[in-house]
């Protein structure tokens, strides 16, 4: 009998630890609720500009097969502890091997290995994203339960996802004829996109000046970025868009899971001429259909009904996914003081509006 005739244990080995295990990276391009934040790539990129961070990785094995996880992003702040999974807006949640016979009973033991850790820590806060989910009966199912009972309370987002099955020209083809001729546009106006990392402090000065914008929006440092795109796993690559031999936009596209997620972007006022952006995506999604993914992630779009126009013309279907805002798991005089500050700064950004503009990719 072989190994894939063997059968799998039904009991869970939970553990935690602050590196990743040795089968995780090979693991995660199957895995259900996968993306490029959990690849090492993006997570040794995050201890090495956020000193302050430290990183664990929860597991639930079957015999030796790894058969869930979830990593977590831990700091410290005014004395208290803080959980994300993961940090810079990204996609964290449990994970679970595509082929497990009970997901469900594999985010549970998750959920219970991650509450332990919660409550022996104390941690004051935090938030899980979930990544948007694989199946249509688990989507439509909603928020995972024993995730849902983690939380003090539950966000639903929405991000845009290209199903890449059909390959690039038959999504192209497929598309309205107006969408395409914005394809062609940047052709015409003698753009040309090719990927180039060299070029990233220029894409990032366009950025910091659309995210003058952004009202309480924190800039991603160029250092961050910078890392992420010379990672030697390459998982992130800059496509940029140049005409007459000057930098015109940019996105920062990551793998993993197989998805490419177009994460980031900086983009110059005469981009909008040019049509430069949806000719950066289409590249994205031809060298994504290259490297065998099976998705491509536009991220969510903040409620801007435009925007959402441009993906679904670009073939992206809308898909959910939750944000579980973590319960504190202390009631002591410190957090309750940062809690009554915390909430005086939201009372205090109440006053000036909603927000003007958002970021416009997750």
């Amino acid at each position: 009998m072989n190994h894939t005739d063997r059968p799998i244990p039904s009991t869970l080995r939970l553990e935690h630890c602050e590196r990743a295990p040795a089968d995780w990276e090979s693991w995660l391009a199957k895995a259900s609720g996968a993306s490029f934040a959990a690849r090492a790539g993006f997570l040794e990129t995050v201890e090495r500009v956020w000193p302050r961070a430290r990183v664990l990785y929860f597991t639930a094995r079957r015999g030796e097969r790894l058969a869930g996880g979830v990593c977590v992003a831990a700091s410290v702040r005014l004395g208290l502890t803080w959980a994300r999974s993961l940090p810079f807006g990204t996609y964290g949640g449990p994970m679970v091997s595509a082929d497990d016979p009970d997901p469900a009973s594999v985010r549970a033991a998750l959920a219970r290995a991650f509450e332990e850790w919660l409550s022996a820590e104390r941690v004051a806060g935090g938030e899980v994203v979930q990544a948007p989910i694989s199946s249509r009966l688990e989507r439509e199912a909603g928020p995972d339960p024993a995730w849902s009972a983690l939380a003090s309370g539950i966000t639903t987002g929405q991000t845009h996802v290209v199903d890449l099955t059909p390959g690039a020209e038959a999504i192209i083809a497929e598309m309205h004829r107006e969408s395409r001729r914005v394809l062609r546009q940047a052709e015409r106006w003698g753009v040309t996109i090719e990927e180039d990392a060299e070029a990233l402090p220029a894409v990032h000065r366009f950025y910091l000046d659309q995210a003058k914008a952004w009202r309480g929006h924190r800039p991603y440092p160029l250092a961050f970025l910078e890392a992420l795109v010379r990672h030697p796993s390459r998982f992130a690559r800059l496509l940029v868009a140049r005409r007459a031999g000057r930098v015109e936009a940019g996105i920062l596209v990551l793998s993993g899971g197989g998805e490419s997620f177009v994460w980031w972007s900086g983009a110059a006022r005469s981009s909008r001429q040019s049509l430069s952006y949806p000719s950066l995506v289409r590249r994205a999604m031809e060298c994504a259909c290259s490297a065998g993914d099976a998705r491509l992630n536009l991220g969510a779009s903040g409620g801007l009904e435009r925007l959402e126009h441009f993906k679904r013309s670009l073939g992206a279907a809308p898909r959910p996914f939750w944000v579980y805002h973590l319960r504190p798991r202390r009631d002591d005089w410190v957090y309750r003081v940062y809690a009554w500050l915390r909430a005086a700064r939201r009372l205090r950004r109440s006053k000036l509006g909603p927000r003007d503009a958002v970021q416009l990719t997750s």
